[in-house]
């Protein structure tokens, strides 16, 4: 026997299948657009997308008004994918900092914020698992312009953004920043992405400016190969 659907969880699964898509994970959808991708009204659309909002399951920023997944289905799917990246990070991040002799990190977007999830230490041991969301804006790191160099412009500028430096960033697959938020620091940043292309996180070294100043094009390379490496492991069965 063939058990009922229900109708509205249906239309609320359509919702999150169009923000899932290779677009959305980019930078979100507005409510026209998913109203287009479903073939509903857009008023539906955005009753629909505020009570999932509610819920957790869908996110809506600040500034752009799109809406993307929301923390909730990512703390569902935090012993499949989520679980993944971390485990695979782990040994990527020790190698990391063990090459570059810097702090190395696993970093994720928190709304227009970066948020740290893992970090391993040059003097070795294991990476320790941490959350920890920076209250600096994310277009002003390289973790951040990594994390965002795959927005459109208007979205780029949503939250503050230079399109034009993101650009920058696609072209070189890094992003480099040296004492532009805080004149001590330095560091060098590079995107991880999932199955899909997308990128879904970066890998980070960082520290005070003056020690790394000299060797900022070897540590983006360095970071660089190993998001690739990480990336590829992440894309394998």
């Amino acid at each position: 026997m063939t058990r009922p659907r229900s109708a509205g969880l249906r239309r609320d699964m359509e919702l999150l299948d169009v923000l899932s898509s290779p677009e959305a994970l980019t930078a979100g959808l507005g409510v026209a657009r998913v109203a287009e991708e479903t073939g509903r009204q857009p008023s539906q659309v955005s009753r629909a997308l505020a009570a999932l909002e509610e819920e957790g399951l869908v996110e809506r920023d600040p500034a752009s008004r799109r809406y993307a997944l929301g923390w909730r289905l990512y703390a569902f799917a935090a012993r499949t994918t989520e679980a993944r990246l971390v485990a695979l990070a782990r040994p990527a991040l020790i190698a990391l900092a063990a090459r570059t002799g810097e702090q190395a990190s696993l970093c994720r977007l928190h709304g227009a914020r970066v948020a740290t999830l893992l970090t391993a230490d040059a003097a070795g041991g294991p990476a320790r698992a941490r959350f920890d969301v920076d209250d600096i804006p994310a277009a002003t790191t390289s973790t951040g312009r990594v994390l965002l160099s795959e927005r459109d412009e208007a979205a780029a500028r949503a939250v503050g953004a230079d399109p034009e430096v993101l650009a920058r960033v696609r072209a070189a697959g890094h992003a480099v920043v040296d004492g532009e938020f805080d004149p001590t620091l330095a560091g060098a940043a590079a995107p991880v992405r999932g199955f899909h292309g997308g990128i879904v996180a970066a890998l980070t070294v960082s520290g005070p400016a003056p020690r790394l100043r000299p060797h900022l094009a070897a540590h983006a390379a360095a970071t660089a190969a190993a998001a690739s490496d990480l990336s590829a492991h992440l894309s394998s069965p």
